[in-house]
């Protein structure tokens, strides 16, 4: 991190935004052969697909916890103290922590019922994640460089 540790330094911003983009495209990827494969419009060499993309969606989002880690350690207490960009972040972060919680409890919840429900929960998140995190790093720039 640099300038203040507010913003983040190039390399870690690209590695962030990189891992961030594996772990969107690979669910995203993932969740739409599901739904093909759950139509019964699938052939066999997309299905084969599926379990590559949600071993890559699963080890990137591994990457993604821990990049969060860092911006907890640094970031946010820096920006929170500067009181910068707070209530879209304390909003990215709240919607963050569920999309990381569903995504635990997917691979880990045995009851069909509430793997449903936590399965279009975690789904709609992720599908948002883009659009969050766009707003979010907007807000901040036009905090930093008002126009």
């Amino acid at each position: 991190m640099k300038r203040h540790g507010l913003y983040l330094s190039p390399a870690h911003r690209r590695l962030f935004y990189t891992t961030s983009l594996i772990v969107f495209l690979s669910g995203a990827g993932w969740a739409g052969i599901h739904q093909l494969d759950e139509a019964a419009r699938l052939t066999e060499e997309w299905r084969r697909c599926k379990p590559w993309l949600l071993s890559t969606h699963g080890l990137s989002a591994v990457g993604f916890v821990l990049l969060l880690g860092t911006l907890l350690a640094g970031h946010v207490p820096r920006a929170w103290k500067a009181e910068k960009n707070r209530a879209n972040g304390v909003v990215f972060m709240i919607l963050t922590a569920l999309l990381v919680s569903s995504g635990y409890l997917l691979y880990y919840l045995g009851s069909e019922s509430w793997r449903s429900g936590t399965a279009t929960l975690h789904l709609v998140l992720g599908l948002l994640s883009p659009a969050l995190l766009f707003w979010h790093v907007r807000s901040g720039r036009r905090a930093r460089d008002p126009e």
